[in-house]
């Protein structure tokens, strides 16, 4: 009868209890978030793809490579160039021949000509274009590595955010759950059923749980500002719930071959040592004689002078062959590239072990992460109802404050827990889509 009695007084005294607490909630100003758009993760990644500064500075390296084959083809093109001189001299030149003289030189002269010089036989200007064309390709795979590796810091910080997000509901479960249990505590203590020491323990985690809350939304706030310089949009976004990102299909060798044809950084290695190869070969080149041809045409534009011919225009062609006899110069040159050539290779050798090893630990690291997630959902699912009995139990009388306090901070851990957890496996499958060469811009379609 003293248990129903108690009871009875409980669900009597509870709704003035809560009253003033709702009343006055000074709670509300840090369990909400700051104003902001929200954003998918496809948006994110999109923004970031056109407006992140290190993403436009590296593009620029690109185009500057185009320029560069444009010049490589050039030196295959003739080269025109036109002239027009005009030369004032301080006094006439005559050449006297018996009693007359002749003019040798007018003091004012003005000549016009124009020039064409044109390649016949060059092989280092041809490998030119190959080795402009592969300089390019280097330059777009640089650039598609950096990219996709600020996407993955876009879709970690995109992640990172719902997870603060996450942890703010969870302490703001938290704080309303330790208000119930105050309220409580409260009424247990002004029937004689409870001790005042029960009342202080309960206000304390109460505090505890507003400090907490304090630091999750700054997290947050921190979170989103982050990910709002990454993607350039302007205020802070507020992530959006995505879904569930499937991992990888295969074994790991095949991840493995996956990774082989479609990792950026492999296929730079790769097309690094053909640009090696390539610029061995364009030393070799050398030694090779080279044939060029030129054309001018010349016009006297004012009169000439008396010793000179009436027809004022001239042209004229020649070819020319150039012949390297000696130069130790170029033997220092081939020895540069063929070590430039075997550090290629070794290079190229190395990154793709280590890309293969970034599969396996990324398979490796995501099936445990996904193993921890499931043991944390039973270790928050078993907290919760650890909760509910304890609760139970102190509000019938047959249990104690500490008991409940225990399970409420045992319930907020298990969670906080949960969310890392979360956290953690998103981050891994993050980090395996991008081992295996996944686009990182259409992840979140």
């Amino acid at each position: 009868m003293k248990y129903r009695i108690t009871g009875l007084v409980f669900f009597l005294s509870l709704p003035a209890v809560f009253a003033p607490a709702e009343a006055n909630d000074d709670w509300q100003e840090i369990r909400a978030p700051g104003p902001g758009k929200k954003i998918s993760l496809a948006e994110a990644l999109h923004l970031a793809d056109l407006h992140n500064l290190s993403v436009a500075v590296a593009r620029e390296d690109v185009i500057k490579a185009q320029a560069k084959l444009k010049a490589a083809w050039s030196a295959l093109l003739p080269q025109v160039s036109g002239n027009l001189t005009f030369t004032h001299n301080d006094h006439s030149d005559f050449v006297g021949l018996g009693t007359q003289s002749f003019i040798a030189r007018r003091q004012d002269d003005l000549a016009a000509s124009l020039k064409v010089d044109l390649p016949l036989v060059d092989a280092r200007s041809f490998l030119g274009i190959s080795l402009a064309n592969l300089s390019g390709q280097v330059a777009e795979l640089s650039f598609e590595k950096l990219r996709q590796a600020l996407l993955l810091s876009v879709a970690q910080a995109y992640f990172q955010a719902l997870t603060a997000s996450s942890l703010v509901d969870v302490h703001r479960s938290q704080i309303a759950s330790l208000r119930k249990h105050l309220a409580v505590a409260t009424i247990r203590h002004r029937s004689g059923t409870g001790s005042r020491l029960d009342v202080i323990r309960a206000k304390s985690d109460l505090l505890t749980a507003r400090e907490d809350i304090i630091a999750a939304v700054a997290a947050l706030e921190n979170t989103r500002d982050a990910l709002a310089v990454l993607t350039g949009a302007e205020g802070l976004p507020l992530p959006e719930q995505v879904p569930a990102l499937s991992p990888p299909e295969g074994s790991t060798d095949d991840l493995a071959t996956r990774a082989r044809t479609r990792r950026e950084d492999l296929r730079l290695a790769r097309t690094s040592l053909r640009l090696a190869d390539k610029y061995l070969t364009t030393s070799w080149m050398q030694f090779l004689p080279s044939l060029y041809a030129s054309w001018q045409f010349s016009y006297q534009v004012n009169e000439p002078s008396s010793l000179r011919s009436e027809d004022k225009s001239r042209w004229f062609y020649a070819i020319t062959l150039s012949v390297p006899l000696y130069d130790h110069t170029r033997y220092a040159d081939l020895d540069e590239k063929r070590a430039a050539l075997r550090q290629a290779e070794l290079q190229a050798k190395d990154t793709e072990r280590r890309a293969l090893l970034e599969v396996r630990q990324a398979r490796r690291d995501y099936e445990k992460a996904m193993a921890q997630v499931a043991t944390a959902q039973e270790k928050a699912r078993l907290s919760t109802q650890a909760l509910t009995l304890s609760e139970t139990a102190y509000e019938n009388g047959t249990g104690n404050s500490l008991d409940v306090t225990d399970a409420y901070r045992g319930k907020r851990a298990a969670e906080i827990d949960l969310a890392v957890k979360r956290f953690e496996s998103q981050l891994t499958l993050l980090m395996l889509l991008r081992a295996v060469g996944d686009d990182m811009s259409k992840i979140g379609f």
